[in-house]
């Protein structure tokens, strides 16, 4: 690192506004039911940064947004938490990506539209001001919000420079992005239907859960962590592999874009499967309770819960 350079976490991908409409009762398609709509900051790399600046952590972030008001507004709550936007481009002409969300009272989603041309027009000179940016940083958080060209170009700087690669699949339909891309990257975060297309195979047991992982490991991943729903989480590497059971707040969208982070901050703090993956959990769990910076101490002591807890279980079978 060169000296007086502060060493910062690179996050490339998807900003966008988040609509989400949730029903009072249960929902009855095909008729205008009763709820309630609000709207919050989003995208995965956009989310991962955010939480990471709110626990401190030097990050940069590089996302596309329109030159409209909702890209302005998503640059300064981004800004709020401490996350440097000047990789924030305003696209003139287009409009910011929105993703609109329909879900029951109990928060399960019913359908949703996701409206992210934005994501396709990377321009080029954006691309090499990321890439620019890699040699000082500590690692890169890559999602799929991205053309294929653009993910290709930044993988292959941080293989080339070293540095630790954590990726987000985003979606069962983006997913399909990262096949044949993946061999060096230290950490992939997927949920199970995820891992379903990257390993090629539908996943109905415990053990189909781990063969997949297993092989993604086998053919260049150094860790894979699987997001399974009630089923917990599978963590695996070449040499460790492990079930946690399931947290009692489930982990998905945006709640395992907050997962991702604590698995980053971890990074320097947590060596074992189990304590990274507590650390995820525990910030999940914190950033429902509320927006802001992080209370370290009570992030930590919630990590430490969930790891104890855990070494129980695995002690018990």
């Amino acid at each position: 690192m060169l000296e007086g350079i502060t060493e910062y976490w690179l996050c490339v991908g998807g900003a966008n506004v988040d609509v989400q409409g949730v029903t009072s009762a249960r929902l009855l398609p095909g008729t205008s039911n009763p709820g309630e709509v609000h709207q919050a900051a989003g995208g995965v790399a956009r989310n991962v940064a955010e939480n990471l600046g709110w626990l401190g952590e030097e990050v940069q972030l590089f996302a596309l947004v329109g030159e409209d008001a909702d890209g302005e507004w998503l640059r300064q709550v981004t800004a709020n938490s401490g996350v440097a936007t000047h990789g924030m481009l305003r696209i003139a002409g287009k409009s910011t990506g929105r993703y609109l969300a329909i879900r029951d009272r109990d928060g399960e989603l019913y359908t949703a539209v996701a409206d992210m041309e934005l994501n396709e027009e990377w321009p080029a000179e954006i691309v090499q001001q990321g890439l620019k940016r890699l040699p000082q940083a500590a690692g890169l958080f890559l999602d799929a919000n991205l053309p294929v060209d653009v993910m290709r170009a930044f993988l292959a700087e941080a293989r080339r420079l070293d540095k630790k690669i954590i990726v987000d699949p985003v979606s069962v339909k983006k997913a399909e992005k990262w096949k044949g891309l993946l061999e060096g990257v230290h950490i992939l975060v997927a949920s199970i239907e995820e891992l379903e297309v990257l390993g090629g195979q539908s996943l109905h047991s415990y053990n189909d859960v781990e063969a997949c992982a297993k092989k993604l490991v086998a053919e260049g991943i150094h860790q894979v962590m699987v997001i399974c729903g009630e089923a917990g989480l599978w963590l695996c590497t070449a040499h460790e592999e492990k079930w946690l059971a399931a947290p009692t707040m489930p982990i998905r969208e945006a709640a395992g874009d907050v997962f991702a982070a604590g698995i980053i901050y971890a990074q320097n703090k947590a060596w074992s499967l189990t304590e990274q993956a507590a650390f995820g959990v525990a910030l999940a769990e914190m950033r429902t309770k509320g927006n802001g910076r992080y209370d370290i101490d009570a992030l930590l002591a919630r990590k430490d819960y969930y790891a104890a807890k855990e070494r129980q279980i695995i002690d018990r079978e």
